[in-house]
């Protein structure tokens, strides 16, 4: 129910009328209101207010029409679906993929079996052995779908309910019959309200867009066509001039029902637009008109023509099907003979029921009977079937048949109540032969010419003949002939044919046919205008269907309910049935960061994943988690690059560079930028040059990466791990595979099982779930190529096989060298089972950011089944002090240390072993400072401290740290940051720094962010490594670097983010106290874009 609260204020009253509408009918009900609550008089202010601002009534009724219109075109969908499935069972096209028989999963008199859809399909209860599945994700819109073990009619009021763990209900849902379960992409009819007659091309429109540029930024942002469409109901958009070929995607549209583009291509300009997972590439000189229908999905007239097609063969199918079951059966000698000649009891049987049979025999028979058309009688069917000796004639309307033995004959009415003997071979009205004569024959150049250049001139011949040739021949050719719809059409045919020595493209609808030399094709106009091919379309469709399970019936459970300890309750009739083991996992969450880079070259601006919501859509499908944040970085171009061993290049890497390599691959790409915006989300200011083994959260830095090398401009990507991933492609398995080994997932992860997709009757077999199409993505391939799968096909030797699965080859998991089922609905691989069980344990092993978190972070705890609050530990650069064998470390040797770092780690062993250690005194400069002392030498050592010793046993570590008057001892160390904020735009300043001050240190231009964490800067210190950044308003902070090399010969990395509205304008790198580095920061006012499950934020 559409529900719309109206908040209404008059004269600046103090006093605001809500109501709420849940209809269309201008009454008190339309407002739902209680009699105690608001008065009439106060009802007509508020329709007078409605009257007179005629836009808000407008708005409402619109929303109210739509949600009509979209719930009748939900409920025609479903009808013709399963009339369409039911008929493709008829005629053997439609299979079952999970045919597997198993004992009952739930408890009770009701059984049946259970299985759960979030990314895959996941069985409730295994019944093969070593079968491996991820379990359910909390937080999750999930589909449940049953299979009962007894038959249940399509109508049939099968319930779910779900409780909690104290036994009490949270939800229920009436489950659907087994014809709506979810389909292939590739067999989901599209039945729309829409008609061919909705795609007339207005004279006058809202919008009407000539500018090129206008064009361009259209086609590079949808963000201003959503504005257009938000404002205007009728756009006519003219592609007449691009710099870049045009290309829409409707698919990443919001949504905005009613509304009508009309696209107009010239000069030759590369235009396609995709939508609803299909793709069209416009034909110049021609006008496409593509319409939203009330839910705002968009469709062209093909579509609609289509739709009525469908609808019309399967009206007549479904109306002259003999049904399987009947109202009412008339089988004995005293019911035919009253039927026969009572018109009272004719009728009240007619009345009462719209399925009737009557069966005669020696015994029970009639002579007569006669059926008058009768708008009363509308939509009724009766089956006559004799097996008596004697034949019984059948009058209908002015019509007459005989039935003898052993015959049948199905006798239907129509709307109007009007008899006929069903025919269930229906063919179809079009006329496909090829006329003897023809009214106009065109044949010389001259004609050819016109007709090819103008349209308008070809339309004028159609409209006063009824056949026309059109042949050509050297000398009179033409490149391309449009055929427009057009509803006065119908019936026209146009034959072409060809000895030309060139081809001529032909156009009709969304659709284009060649004419080679010699060849020829007739085109018919069928009753709607649209011009056909009888090649074009079966009137029904007779493609083979495979679905999931036979008799799945199933409901879709919202998100909030799909919880730790919930249960799941079946009932039919009197009979009710129990899943008391429901294991449902952390809500988890990952973290995409995206960014395209160019070093020493322009980037590649090719990042297609980074500015595409729904490819961030279609990658959660796949993955076994709840939350998915995509962020994006603006892209970046380095025109000098420093590596850390201080190599400055400014034209070219002296190193060859290539798709896994070249050093500024690994060290600036990857190293640098990619860790650098990862660690600076932890708090971490500065780390090794190689750091990349701090991995606590399931954060990942994809990236475009592209360099200019000795041997040329080089493309990197094929790498994925330790949270980062260097794309050549950013779709594709290529995607899939490097994102898996983020997941710490190797090559052909647990082999053959894990590697390879299984028949449902094999362990690890399942489907992918679209959770927002609700369609099913199946694990073998679209094509029929009827091949065996290997694992490794380097390797077939009397290794282990799969077999296609109706001549499709079954698929392969992303690590074992997959591909996605249809890019075009689906752009990522399928991981088996065996990997989504193991990308899910990566998730729920680590810890997330947690804006509500006192720490900054939470985990799953599988024992309370709860995020809890969790510590992130920071890794903490440590100064390991060489010992000389037998010599103490005096207080001087730890101050002289200590100046280098403020963690000095000892440990003393055999070869290298102190007798003592003496702690120089706390003071305010040592503050915060730690000794961390390991003792694995045999013999005796003692720590000075405090003006006391102690004893360190052997294999012991002990902890020590400065308050500034004396030293604490600690149990252990854990140093961590907690963000102030989280998930906000950020600048990330990035580069390398030589704490000895020998290499020449390296700023990169500070990278823009639409999404990081955010921390607190340090105290100030003037003796060690610091960055300091001046903000526009003045206010300096600096933020501590580590003091000393983390890598001999090489310099440090530092990565800081910065709140990006604060506007950073200087960055200053301080070593010992002195400024060594001035980095002025320019900031764009782009806004950046961050999608949450694929929506923009």
């Amino acid at each position: 129910m559409l529900v719309c609260t109206i908040c209404i204020c008059q004269n600046q009253q103090s006093s605001i009328l809500p109501s709420t509408v849940v209809d269309n009918s201008h009454s008190q009900s339309f407002l739902n209101l209680q009699n105690d609550r608001i008065n009439n008089g106060q009802l007509n202010e508020i329709w007078q207010y409605l009257l007179e601002h005629h836009t808000v009534l407008k708005t409402l009724d619109l929303l109210l029409n739509n949600q009509n219109l979209s719930k009748n075109t939900d409920k025609e969908n479903k009808h013709y679906s399963a009339l369409m499935l039911e008929y493709k069972k008829e005629i053997g096209k439609l299979f079952y993929f999970n045919t597997s028989e198993f004992p009952s999963d739930i408890q009770g008199e009701l059984k049946g079996n259970v299985f759960y859809a979030q990314s895959s399909i996941i069985p409730a209860a295994y019944h093969i052995d070593d079968d491996q599945h991820p379990h359910l994700v909390a937080d999750r819109k999930t589909l449940v779908i049953f299979k009962p073990h007894i038959k249940i009619e399509n109508n049939g009021n099968l319930e779910l309910k779900i409780l909690n763990k104290d036994d009490e209900e949270i939800y229920s849902a009436k489950l659907a019959p087994p014809s709506e379960l979810p389909r292939l992409p590739n067999n989901k009819s599209d039945f729309i309200e829409l008609t061919p007659d909705d795609f007339f091309i207005p004279t006058i429109f809202d919008a009407d867009i000539n500018s090129p540029d206008l064009v361009n930024q259209i086609s590079k942002d949808l963000s201003y066509l959503n504005q257009f469409l938000t404002k205007n109901t009728t756009i006519n958009l003219n592609i007449h001039e691009t710099s870049s070929p045009f290309f829409l995607s409707f698919n990443s549209l919001a949504k905005h029902p009613n509304k009508k583009i009309i696209f107009n291509i010239k000069n030759n300009v590369d235009a396609k637009i995709k939508y609803n997972n299909k793709l069209i590439k416009m034909a110049n000189d021609r006008s496409i008109v593509i319409v939203s229908d009330a839910d705002g999905n968009w469709h062209t007239r093909e579509d609609a023509r289509l739709s009525q097609h469908y609808k019309h063969a399967l009206n007549h199918y479904s109306q002259n099907k003999i049904p399987t079951s009947f109202d009412i059966k008339l089988d004995t000698n005293d019911k035919i003979n009253k039927f026969s000649k009572n018109t009272e009891y004719f009728d009240e049987i007619l009345n009462k029921n719209n399925l009737i049979k009557i069966s005669t025999g020696d015994g029970y028979w009639a002579k007569n009977f006669h059926f008058p058309n009768e708008k009363k009688y509308a939509n009724k069917k009766i089956l006559f079937s004799s097996q008596a000796s004697f034949h019984s004639d059948i009058t209908y309307g002015d019509n007459k048949i005989r039935v003898s033995t052993g015959e049948e004959q199905l006798l239907v009415s129509d709307n109007n109540g009007v008899w006929s003997i069903a025919n269930n071979r229906y063919k179809d009205p079009t006329d496909y032969s090829k006329p003897d004569s023809f009214d106009i024959k065109i044949d010389n150049n001259e004609q050819i010419q016109k007709i090819s250049k103008s349209t308008e001139q070809l339309n004028k011949i159609i409209s006063i003949n009824d056949s026309i040739s059109i042949s050509t021949s050297d000398g009179n050719w033409a490149s391309t002939f449009i055929l427009d719809t057009n509803p006065k059409f119908a019936n026209k045919k146009i034959y072409f044919s060809s000895s030309a020595s060139y081809n001529s493209d032909i156009y009709y609808g969304d659709k284009k046919i060649t004419i080679k030399t010699n060849q020829s094709k007739l085109f018919v106009s069928d009753k709607f205008g649209f011009w056909r091919t009888i090649e074009d379309e079966a009137l029904i469709s007779t493609e083979e269907e495979i679905q999931y399970i036979e008799n799945g019936w199933s409901t879709i459970i919202p998100k909030s309910h799909i919880k730790p300890e919930i249960k799941l309750s079946f009932h039919y009739k009197n009979k009710q049935g129990s899943l008391s083991t429901v294991k449902v996992g952390a809500p988890s969450s990952l973290l995409l960061h995206t960014i395209d880079i160019g070093m020493l070259t322009p980037y590649r601006d090719k990042l297609r994943f980074q500015d595409d919501p729904e490819l961030h859509r279609q990658l959660l499908q796949q993955l076994p988690t709840s939350r998915l944040i995509v962020t994006k970085y603006k892209p970046v171009q380095l025109n000098e690059v420093v590596l850390p061993n201080g190599t400055r290049y400014t034209q070219k890497s002296a190193d060859s560079g290539g798709g896994h390599s070249g050093d500024m691959r690994e060290q600036i790409a990857k190293d640098l930028i990619s860790d650098g915006i990862n660690l600076a989300n932890y708090g971490i200011n500065s780390s090794a040059p190689n750091e990349n083994s701090y991995l606590p959260t399931p954060q990942i830095t994809i990236h475009n990466a592209i360099g200019n090398y000795n041997n040329g401009v080089q493309v990197h990507g094929w790498s994925g791990g330790s949270g980062k991933a260097t794309l050549y492609e950013s779709t594709g398995n290529e995607f899939s595979h490097e994102l898996g080994h983020n997941f710490q997932i190797g090559h052909y992860h647990k082999g053959f099982h894990g590697g390879v997709h299984a028949h449902a009757n094999h362990k690890n077999s399942t489907w992918g779930w679209d959770a927002d199409k609700n369609i099913f993505i199946p694990n073998f391939e679209k094509e029929k190529k009827n091949e065996l799968v290997y694992l490794d096909d380097r390797n077939t030797t009397n290794q282990p096989t799969a077999h296609p699965y109706k001549k499709h080859t079954m698929s392969k998991d992303a690590m074992s060298g997959g591909k996605p089922y249809d890019p075009s609905i689906n752009a990522f691989t399928l991981y088996t089972p065996a990997t989504m069980q193991s990308i899910q344990q990566y998730f729920e092993n680590h810890i997330e950011f947690n804006q509500d978190s006192p720490t900054g972070y939470k985990k799953w705890d599988p024992k309370t089944q709860k995020m809890e609050d969790n510590e992130l530990s920071l890794n903490i650069a440590k100064l390991s002090i060489k010992i000389k064998n037998g010599t103490n470390i005096e207080q001087n040797d730890l101050n002289y240390f200590f100046n280098k770092n403020d963690y000095l780690k000892i440990h003393s062993y055999n070869s290298h072993y102190t007798p003592n250690i003496y702690i120089p005194d706390a003071t305010e400069k040592n503050k915060d400072n730690i000794i961390e002392v390991f003792r694995e030498s045999d013999y005796n050592m003692k720590i000075h401290i405090n003006s006391d010793k102690i004893n360190i046993k052997h294999g012991e570590k002990l902890y020590f740290k400065s308050n500034g008057q004396s030293w604490e001892q600690l149990s252990k160390v854990i140093h961590s940051k907690k963000p102030y904020k989280q998930g906000i735009p950020v600048v990330t300043l990035i580069g390398y720094y030589d704490p000895e001050n020998q290499l020449q240190h390296f700023t990169a231009p500070a990278l823009e962010g639409s999404y990081g964490m955010v921390y607190h800067p340090d105290a100030e210190n003037q003796q060690g490594a610091f960055l300091r950044i001046t903000l526009a308003n003045g206010q300096i902070n600096d933020y501590k670097l580590n003091q000393s090399r983390a890598v001999n010969n090489k310099m440090n990395k530092f990565h800081i983010n910065i709140e990006r509205k604060l506007s950073p304008i200087k960055a200053e790198l301080f070593i010992k106290g002195k400024s060594m580095l001035t980095q002025e920061i320019q900031l764009d006012n782009e806004e950046l874009t961050t999608t949450i499950n694929g929506i923009t934020q």
